[in-house]
């Protein structure tokens, strides 16, 4: 893949509502289109990475006008979630919401029915300083140069959070940059 459109994805990732979560995957021999067994873990953010490469490849304008569609209808019922439940619940409800609504984005790259087996990690799979964990800094750390937080919070802020606290700040600035307030309370995080 070329340095811009992998500069396109990078933004597309970064501009996603959904942050990276944990993901089962299998190797799959693709020669021989067959899974071997041997799982690792890696982020729905890479995930969704690769669905990109491949509807880029596939430079179907009809499918991708489809996709879109789904994505939108995705996003809306994702916001809705997040406004009647998300907002108010806990870390660990918001997770959900979460791999529901990236559950969703990624099946908008396959046909409508096609079967999906897209395993998420329990949350508390998830370790500081692993690569779910960094991710999900990098993440958090690119929306506020997004969204133009002043100063930006940079990587290592984030670093300093849990993933449960992670994922309650992703949604807690869904959209907007960060107030003082917010700014102020991040600056004021200690480790555990």
């Amino acid at each position: 893949m070329g340095d811009s459109l992998r500069e396109i994805r990078t933004m597309i990732l970064l501009a996603l509502p959904y942050p990276p979560l944990p993901v089962s995957v299998a190797h799959v021999e693709a020669d021989e289109c067959r899974v071997d067994g041997e799982e690792s873990v890696t982020t729905s953010h890479t995930l969704i990475g690769q669905c990109l490469n491949g509807a880029v490849a596939r430079a179907d304008e009809r499918g991708n006008r489809g996709r879109q569609a789904r994505q939108r209808a995705a996003l809306q019922r994702f916001l809705h979630s997040m406004a009647t439940a998300g907002f108010f619940g806990t870390a660990q409800d918001v997770f959900g919401i979460y791999c529901g609504a990236t559950l969703e984005h990624v099946a908008s790259f396959f046909p409508e029915g096609h079967p999906l087996d897209l395993r998420f990690r329990p949350m508390d799979s998830v370790c500081r300083g692993d690569a779910t964990h960094r991710k999900m800094a990098e993440y958090l750390a690119g929306q506020s140069v997004l969204f133009q937080d002043q100063p930006p919070v940079g990587r290592d802020q984030y670093l300093l959070l849990s993933y449960p606290e992670q994922l309650l700040l992703a949604r807690s600035r869904l959209g907007h940059a960060m107030t003082p307030e917010e700014q102020a309370a991040l600056a004021g995080h200690e480790t555990d």
